[in-house]
């Protein structure tokens, strides 16, 4: 292959790479803004080191329970479907722990959570399906019921 075709593939290459980087902050800019209080109006749970045992280990209910980050693609196309799973599931509790703010380190530190989103389904305080990546409501209410 002569210089010029090299060229051309590199310049094709970086073009494609800054379409894909401006894509993504377009779609995404918004959805890592979403606050706690839009999560809470919907029946998701903030849970720290300090409430954890109570809101997922002490629970009633099944608990969906995502360990996320803010800057985690797949993490943020997983709230849509955790607002369907606490709109429309009121026997299950749905939790985030987002992984990058201090006071949850701990709790991410404690079952090793090295990739987001993992998911855990938890009943009776003890997990009983771990997903790593983005999943679907209809693999995680399979799992729950």
């Amino acid at each position: 292959m002569d210089k010029k075709k090299i060229k051309i593939i590199v310049e094709f290459t970086i073009f494609i790479l800054a379409l894909c980087a401006i894509t993504f902050f377009y779609y995404f800019k918004d959805s890592a803004e979403t606050t706690d209080s839009e999560l809470q109006e919907v029946g998701i749970i903030k849970v720290t080191d300090t409430n954890f045992q109570e809101e997922v280990l002490e629970s009633d209910k099944p608990v969906v329970l995502e360990f996320s980050s803010n800057m985690c693609p797949p993490c943020l196309t997983m709230i849509p479907t955790l607002i369907s799973l606490a709109k429309n599931n009121n026997d299950i509790k749905v939790a985030i722990l987002n992984t990058n703010e201090t006071e949850a380190k701990e709790t991410a530190s404690k079952y090793n959570i090295e990739a987001t989103p993992t998911i855990f389904i938890l009943k009776n305080g003890e997990i009983i399906k771990t997903f790593v990546g983005a999943t679907s409501e209809e693999e995680i209410l399979k799992e729950i019921k």
